[in-house]
């Protein structure tokens, strides 16, 4: 069975993204926090991500670095085609071919919408967020707006820095 998990940063006041969709912000955070989130052993146990189209190119220009794990892009753009990803705009499209392929566990990346979409369809086991201690003031919100959804808080934990990790399991 396919285990679908979020592992995600926002400022204080719900952005994980500046206006203009930078993450530049975060960077202040890296020498603080150092792995205490525990990117390494999280990203060792993916075996896929799901992300938005935006969010998938920004990361192809920090030069990739999930290496072959699979990758499963949504998009409303007609005729959008990127090396090695399955191409999708529905999460339900998506969902299936993950199933078919048999991934184990699959890293919804991002961004809101991408974000929204999976929760809404379901597809969310397990939320990590972490809360970094900075109000942007405006930018992207880690949820597009969309359906009420019960989430059951399983851990909290304060980290290096003022960091905060908050682990939710999905009720639905």
């Amino acid at each position: 069975m396919t285990r679908y998990v979020g592992y995600i940063a926002m400022s204080l006041d719900g952005f994980i993204a500046d206006a203009e969709g930078g993450v530049g912000w975060l960077d202040r955070f890296d020498e603080k926090l150092g792995d205490a989130g525990g990117y390494a052993e999280f990203i060792e146990g993916v075996d896929a991500l799901v992300s938005g189209r935006k969010t998938h190119e920004q990361v192809l220009g920090w030069g990739w670095p999930y290496g072959e794990r699979a990758n499963y892009v949504l998009t409303r753009q007609p005729g959008y085609t990127a090396d090695h990803v399955t191409i999708s705009g529905e999460v339900e499209t998506i969902a299936a071919e993950i199933g078919k392929a048999g991934h184990k566990c699959v890293w919804i990346v991002g961004g809101g919408e991408t974000q929204r979409a999976a929760l809404d369809a379901g597809m969310f086991d397990t939320l990590r967020i972490f809360i970094m201690p900075i109000l942007l003031g405006g930018g992207l919100p880690l949820f597009a707006p969309g359906n009420e959804h019960d989430l059951t808080l399983t851990a909290c934990a304060e980290l290096p820095g003022g960091v905060l990790q908050i682990d939710y399991a999905n009720e639905d």
